[in-house]
């Protein structure tokens, strides 16, 4: 994961998004234990949030990569996701939908991100922990000031202090980069975790596609440094030093594929574990 920085939110999603919001708190008022049964289920008009400039600006500021995997093609097309879920949420990765979801947040800027499709439907779906369900808004006047939430988010968090590298495979710094890269699916299969054989065929796949990236990456950093411990060196093998060089400052940057995988690998001078 890498820090997301957002541009301000686009004018056509505050407008619409606000009067949207008034009208669905209004009905919740007005509703309130259809809505806390599920009889009554809100559906956020992908029209304002996912509409045409809200797609792009958020493409842009995530360079076009899933926010939680990083990845651009190798899992699925992308999905404008809800950090908090808009329509039902549950506790537990197998747990029961409960109802509403943080329907007020549908067009919130800040609940707004990219995610890939295996991600945000296979994996994170409606389900979204935090630590202290006592503090759960939907129980709370709607405020998640004083939720904390347990997955990591990608712009108010800087996911760099929570998730590392050991060659192509993602740990958890902290507990709560282990159970996002636990729950969100793109870390190595954990046998302690039933998955469906979907989950299992997906994660197998992203493993694989970021352990070639990462070996092409590593053969490229042992280059540098048998060119950089010779003495001398000829016009060719200096074009092919400043190329390689060149190739892994650029795999640094956040617009490239994985690349707090690659941060993290350079810093650790491609250590092996």
């Amino acid at each position: 994961m890498i820090k997301i920085i957002k541009p301000d939110a686009p004018q056509n999603l505050i407008t619409r998004g606000q009067a949207q919001t008034n009208l669905d708190l209004k009905d919740y008022n007005d509703k309130t234990e259809q809505y806390n049964s599920g009889v009554l289920k809100f559906e956020a008009s992908t029209a304002i949030y996912n509409s045409d400039i809200v797609r792009q600006t958020l493409e842009l500021a995530h360079h076009n990569k899933c926010c939680y995997c990083e990845t651009k093609d190798v899992r699925s097309n992308k999905d404008v996701e809800h950090f908090r879920p808009k329509r039902a949420y549950s506790e537990s990765s197998e747990g029961k939908s409960k109802y509403p979801g943080y329907f007020w947040l549908a067009y919130d800027w800040e609940n707004l991100f990219l995610a890939c499709q295996v991600c945000n439907q296979i994996f994170k779906n409606d389900f979204f922990p935090i630590q202290n369900e006592n503090f759960r808004a939907q129980t709370n006047d709607l405020s998640i000031e004083n939720e904390q939430s347990i997955l990591i988010h990608p712009s108010k968090d800087n996911p760099e202090e929570h998730i590392g590298y050991r060659e192509h495979l993602p740990y958890g710094i902290t507990e709560r980069g282990n159970k996002t890269i636990y729950f969100l699916g793109f870390g190595k299969i954990n046998e302690d975790k039933e998955y469906s054989v979907k989950q299992r065929s997906r994660i197998k796949l992203l493993v694989e596609e970021r352990e070639k990236y990462y070996r092409e990456k590593e053969l490229i950093y042992k280059l540098i440094l048998i060119f950089e411990s010779k003495d001398s060196l000829n016009f060719d093998e200096i074009e092919l030093l400043e190329k390689a060089k060149k190739t892994i400052a650029m795999a640094q940057n956040n617009d490239s594929e994985w690349s707090s995988m690659i941060k993290c690998a350079v810093k650790n001078e491609f250590k092996v574990y």
